[in-house]
């Protein structure tokens, strides 16, 4: 089913809106009904990759709301047959999750989407999310576009001379996080972030460098005490 079958699907301006969320955790509809419904939602849920794809079928919503770590097929395996199912509709999708790590959401990053949050959500505050998202339906990224490309342009700029880097997305901000040997080094990493996204003109609600300035003594010596933990907790 194509986006304009999709819009044909439903009346002009029927009510409620239908929204699907898609979470293993059975206790979210309980926390989100209500408030949504007030808010002229209708909430349908799903706990299952293979379920959320049956309700996809079976009832059209206008948004999905998924939950990447789900049994029977995960986030990645739902949005791979949006992508290919004909009889699957187009629509836009929030991710809400409590990943936090990049590492994490590697199975969803490459995959396009249309909002991203880490839970928890207060209602009134997914519901102002979800009108904006079907208020600008055609707007969607990857965060494998964020992670990827900022990875590898401090990696370029510092020449490798930050170490750990991870990159984190929440709420419209990034952090980017790791090891630097010096405080010259991570201004070349702030540097690089700004460039990769001056380059892609599309610039994130904030930027924050969460990058530790430790030389390379300093380094060695926590590998060290880390390893020596780990070791002691087995």
């Amino acid at each position: 089913m194509n986006s304009e079958t999709f819009a044909q699907s439903r009346p002009n301006g029927s009510n409620p809106i239908r929204v699907l969320m898609a979470d293993p955790d059975e206790s979210l509809p309980a926390v989100y009904r209500e408030p949504l419904l007030r808010e002229g939602f209708e909430l349908v849920t799903a706990v299952s990759g293979l379920e959320c794809l049956a309700r996809l079928r079976e009832c059209v919503p206008d948004v999905l709301v998924l939950e990447p770590r789900m049994p029977w097929g995960g986030g990645d395996g739902v949005l791979a047959i949006m992508g290919e199912d004909p009889d699957v509709a187009i629509i836009p999708v929030m991710v809400l999750t409590t990943c936090r790590s990049a590492y994490a959401l590697n199975g969803v990053a490459r995959f396009p989407i249309s909002d991203y949050h880490v839970k928890p959500l207060a209602p009134d505050r997914l519901a102002g999310r979800l009108r904006s998202l079907l208020d600008h339906p055609g707007l969607h990224f990857t965060l494998g576009d964020h992670n990827g490309r900022l990875e590898c342009a401090i990696a370029r700029r510092t020449d490798g001379r930050v170490r750990n880097v991870r990159v984190e997305i929440f709420d419209g901000r990034i952090t980017v996080c790791g090891y630097a040997q010096s405080h010259h080094v991570k201004q070349l990493a702030l540097a690089a972030v700004l460039e990769a996204f001056e380059a892609s003109e599309s610039m994130p609600g904030s930027i924050e460098l969460d990058i530790e300035v430790a030389p390379d003594d300093n380094w060695q010596a926590r590998r060290c005490a880390s390893t020596r933990k780990r070791v002691g907790s087995l």
